[in-house]
């Protein structure tokens, strides 16, 4: 598994001089290698880095971090798409070529991101616990360590989805999940089973959740990983392993101190009080077309306004009312119809990209609760969210399976282009069917619809693990 070590520690060292709120310890340049690991500034400078990885620009404009991961999976559901080929940029991956092409480049990207990922916070784990503290730093450095275990967790949990079958909540889970990967520098490792990695998931979030609760230190901003940060990763998993009343708790929990949007359409851009989790950039850390609003934004420079614009599909736009704020976001531009306009700089390019927002959290309690009986709790949980973003919402008095359906349509709503539709078409195990939805039949190429289960909508092993790694198996071709 490629690693980037350097990678993380230079972009970090090119922010001392740019913005002294984000990197609130000493000038990282005065940090000696020596002290990376002695001192709780170096530890510091090496999670800043791993903050970094998640917006820095990985030399082509479709890599720039979690939100080209969040894009692609987007790209890849039914509700966000182009007409057109544009630029280029992300076609194959709509037509599902890019996840199936053992030689894409992207494909490995998208491998060596989260592992990446992984890599470093393997390497703080390995030795924050042997810097010493005075009992006042303490919380400074459990506050590191649990940040750390978050991003282990997290990108284990986008790995399996991606690179596995999907975890069969009930079941034994014992097919091949991805490579639970728990030491810096680890060669040759086998793939573990989806329920192994799940299990170590859970365990990360849980001691992370343990350090941070009650733990003194501050937050800079919402790029930095807290105990909402914690839960709401939780809450996810959660969901996804069917383990509802866990759901229920940590969705509550990741949404306390947050509040929804008064102005749905301020197209966020700037973190907000809904925010539970992004990154906040400044000039000099933001990658021009090699963004996300470049791709999604309409309206400003980008590869979207220059004529591929990204629409919303038929079905969810027609679900919602007149009134609905999400439905306003959505209109013809350019002669297209249901251009969204959510994510928006309004002429900016530099704009802070969203990873979680509370929104979601009303909808994973809601759903969590009807999927265990507690319609109800659903119901009103539910219009506590919709109600926000709709005046004339009515509580649902909707039961049952009709209930469930009713608020995963709410989800597809609320969560454009955010970046968990082809994890819910996984999770849901319902499979992908684009017809009638508006795209473009002559763009889809082979990938208009795909039955629950079907080997495409599992990534394939990039080329690159499978000639380094004798341990590795193939998903199938």
């Amino acid at each position: 598994m490629k690693k980037y070590i350097l990678v993380l520690l230079l972009a970090t060292l090119s922010l001392a001089s740019c913005n002294k709120e984000y990197l609130e310890t000493a000038p990282s340049a005065s940090i000696a290698e020596k002290d990376l690991f002695t001192t709780l500034t170096g530890a510091q400078t090496l999670l800043e880095g791993i903050h970094r990885a998640t917006y820095y620009f990985y030399g082509t404009h479709d890599r720039f971090g979690q939100k080209s991961c969040d894009y692609i999976n987007d790209v890849l559901g039914e509700d966000f798409y182009s007409t057109e080929r544009g630029y280029g940029w992300f076609v194959s991956w709509y037509q599902y070529i890019e996840h199936r092409n053992i030689n894409s480049l992207n494909l490995e990207y998208v491998w060596s991101y989260y592992y990446d990922l992984i890599n470093n916070s393997n390497l703080l784990l390995a030795n924050i616990d042997k810097i010493s503290v005075f009992d006042a730093q303490k919380p400074k450095r459990d506050n590191i360590k649990a940040q750390a275990l978050v991003y282990r967790a997290y990108s284990h949990y986008n790995l399996v989805q991606y690179y596995a079958d999907r975890y069969v909540p009930g079941g034994a889970n014992s097919h091949l999940g991805v490579p639970l990967v728990l030491v810096s520098n680890s060669e040759a490792l086998p793939r573990s089973t989806v329920a192994a990695v799940y299990t170590q998931i859970k365990k990360d979030l849980t001691d992370a959740i343990t350090l941070l609760t009650g733990n003194t230190t501050s937050r800079p901003n919402v790029s930095h990983i807290n105990l909402n940060v914690a839960n709401a990763i939780a809450a996810r998993v959660a969901l996804t392993t069917g383990d509802y009343p866990a759901a229920v708790t940590y969705a509550q929990a990741a949404r306390a101190g947050t509040s929804l949007e008064a102005d749905y359409n301020y197209g966020f851009n700037k973190a907000s009080t809904e925010w539970i989790w992004g990154a906040v950039l400044i000039d000099e850390q933001q990658t021009s077309y090699a963004s996300f609003f470049s791709h999604i934004d309409p309206y400003f420079g980008g590869y979207a306004s220059l004529g591929n614009h990204k629409l919303l599909s038929t079905a969810v736009y027609n679900f919602m009312s007149n009134t609905d704020a999400r439905k306003a976001c959505h209109y013809t531009i350019a002669g297209k119809p249901r251009v969204g306009d959510k994510f928006s700089g309004w002429g900016e390019w530099t704009n802070d990209y969203l990873y979680i927002k509370a929104g979601e959290m009303y909808l994973i309690e809601a759903e969590a609760e009807a999927r265990r009986g507690g319609d109800p709790a659903a119901q009103t949980v539910l219009f506590n969210l919709i109600s926000k973003r709709d005046p004339s919402y009515v509580k649902s008095t909707l039961t049952g399976q009709a209930l469930i359906d009713h608020i995963l349509m709410h989800r597809r709503a609320d969560l454009w282009g955010e970046g968990q539709r082809f994890f819910d078409i996984k999770r849901l195990n319902t499979g992908l069917d684009r017809r009638g939805l508006g795209h473009t039949e002559s763009l889809w190429n082979a990938a208009s619809n795909f039955p629950a289960g079907d080997k495409n909508l599992v990534f394939l092993i990039p080329k690159q693990e499978i000639d380094s790694n004798p341990n590795m198996v193939q998903n199938p071709l």
